[in-house]
């Protein structure tokens, strides 16, 4: 059992999501939530964590949130801000439903005052006195209810989960694991649906499991031994491995350590005598890691977060041999919390790969981590979506990230490299209509002193201004959030554009100087003299349309003189200024660089 949809109207700031989770033939595909802060994200979460706990509450006694009562706040608050209602409907895979309504007043005021109704069918399930209506189906098929908490996994774990590090007090340092007191109680499921702290229980299931493995599955094979010649063979004890299923849950969990450790080698696990029972990673037969609880605190909540996931499956009734047998749904807020670029990238891709039949939905802030994602799945392997709309966003989107990311990855050696291209990509870009447009800014900044400024942006050929709305489209959504630095696109005076920002994403035209003489272009930005100067010198560069008179139904009308330079002597012009041009001539460009500082410092 999977989840299959979910739809919410109205809550905080969404208006409508109806997001269908996605799936391959072979099974799930991990679903990634991106967005700014405030964008929705947990709120989407919370109400598909309520919808199992809701189901857990049908099957088991010993549930985080007591029968009968909700883990998600139900209450009209929450209805979007000039909104009367909100709705909300989770449904699985197996066709189990768990839906919400909340409204501003009872259903009979609000059929009365306001004079409409939401336009679903499910409207009328509102007692007409009500101004709520909560409604789960996991009753109407109580054995298959069943059967998906208690043959696969459900997990939650939210942003404030936590370890304390082994160095924060002596009592960490010398904590010891435990065996695991199971409680074998109809209705008791012995299993947390909300991870917040999973460590202990971590460490006493894999004392559990080691001690499992040892007992149950150590194989022994008897092997003829003949001492002297002539005395008869004598059968003697040689061991021969481990087989069974603890030994094979045991292999399953190397496989997470080995790639939270980034470790193919030959590893195993250990536990300390009955005086220091801890759990130890050994390596070519020496003690690697004395404590496996006690690595850093990013690879901590890694191995916590993934055993926990292998454990839960284990206490399940599902049958458990490798990690591709785990099915279930996990639940993860802000995965990338605490956690390494290396870890974000390389690491966390290759855990959730691990798990083929987990439903895995993630939210996260990590660009880094979505790239690692996209080389490991494919662009078809998972999906993200962008909230608080709920639309579909492109792994490579962000791959502005990539060349500075791998620039880091270098050797020591090259560690002056590695400074310059940081500092080049943390640097602001500015995309300007054309090639012309940069040449003129940097002969400009070097006339009016504005050099220092040109040197903390990198100046880009947009190549015209629908490029540039191409740029402001592909990031008119909440990628901008998580840009390593701002974008500014620089339109020319005639484009008919505003002022516009998203996040770091800022759309700027350059202001318009009525009484030049050219009107269109970048070229607006010189004076009547500097184009005299050029008309005297170079008169092939300007086109001149004499005054004229034109009728327009009937009426006649004076049509001025006007200026423009010739298309294709634009490149020319260019040159022309740039080499014989003085500081006067640019005097205009003043306001291009004060646009660009304002931004930049803003």
């Amino acid at each position: 059992m999977l989840f299959k949809n979910i739809e919410i109207d109205n809550v905080g700031p969404i208006s409508r999501i109806n997001i269908e989770f996605p799936k391959s033939e072979d099974g799930p595909k991990p679903l990634v939530i991106v967005g700014e802060n405030g964008s929705g994200k947990s709120i989407l979460l919370a109400h598909l964590v309520n919808a199992l706990i809701v189901g857990k509450q049908m099957v088991f006694e010993d549930v985080e949130v007591e029968k009968g009562k909700v883990f998600k706040y139900r209450s009209p608050k929450y209805v979007k801000s000039g909104e009367h209602f909100s709705y909300s409907k989770v449904e699985f895979g197996t066709g189990e439903v768990v839906q919400e309504w909340q409204l501003i007043l009872t259903r009979k005021d609000f059929e009365e005052n306001l004079g409409y109704t939401p336009p679903r069918k499910d409207w009328a399930k509102i007692d007409m006195s009500q101004s709520s209506h909560f409604e789960s189906t996991f009753n109407a098929n109580l054995e298959n209810t069943q059967s998906i908490f208690k043959k696969q996994c459900c997990l939650y774990f939210p942003v404030n989960r936590f370890e304390e590090p082994a160095w924060l007090n002596i009592h960490n340092l010398k904590a010891q694991a435990n065996y695991t007191d199971l409680k074998k109680i109809t209705g008791i499921s012995n299993r947390e649906l909300i991870c917040t702290s999973p460590l202990k229980n971590n460490n006493n299931w894999l004392l559990d499991l080691l001690f499992d493995r040892q007992l149950y599955d150590l194989n022994i094979q008897n092997a003829p031994l003949q001492l002297a010649p002539g005395q008869p063979q004598q059968m003697i004890p040689i061991f021969a491995g481990f087989s069974g299923q603890s030994a094979n849950i045991y292999e399953a969990v190397l496989k997470v350590i080995r790639v939270v450790l980034r470790e193919s080698g030959n590893l195993r696990l250990g536990a300390g005598a009955r005086k220091d029972r801890q759990i130890s990673v050994i390596k070519d037969e020496k003690i690697w890691v004395p404590n496996l609880f006690q690595l850093s605190t990013g690879e901590v909540q890694l191995i916590n977060l993934f055993l926990s996931i292998v454990r839960d499956y284990d206490l399940s009734d599902g049958e458990l041999n490798n990690l591709s047998d785990i099915r279930g749904i996990v639940i993860i807020d802000e995965i990338d919390s605490h956690l390494h670029t290396i870890h974000q990238k390389e690491v966390l891709p290759k855990l959730i790969k691990s798990f083929p039949n987990v439903q895995f939905i993630i939210t996260t802030h990590a660009p880094l981590f979505l790239l690692g994602m996209d080389e490991e799945f494919g662009s078809n392997g998972f999906e993200i979506i962008s909230m608080p709309y709920g639309d579909e966003v492109a792994a490579n989107d962000f791959s502005e990230f990539v060349a500075a990311y791998e620039a880091f990855r270098q050797t020591a050696k090259h560690r002056a490299e590695i400074k310059a291209e940081i500092e080049q990509h943390s640097k602001p870009v500015v995309f300007v209509e054309g090639d012309y447009d940069i040449r003129y800014l940097n002969k400009a900044a070097d006339f009016l002193g504005a050099r220092k400024l040109l040197d903390k942006v990198q100046l880009k050929d947009g190549s015209g201004f629908g490029n540039l709305d191409k740029i402001w489209k592909s990031y008119n959504n909440s990628i901008s959030e998580v840009l390593p630095n701002k974008i500014i696109l620089l339109y020319d005076c005639d484009t008919n554009k505003q002022d516009s920002d998203k996040n770091l994403v800022f759309k700027r035209v350059i202001h318009s100087v009525p009484d030049n003489p050219i009107t269109i272009g970048i070229e607006n930005l010189f004076s009547s003299e500097v184009i005299d100067k050029i008309e005297a010198e170079k008169p092939q560069f300007i086109d001149v349309q004499e005054q004229r008179k034109a009728r327009t139904r009937g009426n006649e009308i004076t049509l001025p003189s006007t200026k423009s330079v010739n298309k294709d002597e634009k490149g020319n012009m260019c040159n022309w200024l740039c080499e014989n041009g003085e500081a006067v001539d640019f005097k205009c460009f003043e306001s291009v660089f004060q646009i660009i500082e304002q931004v930049i410092n803003g």
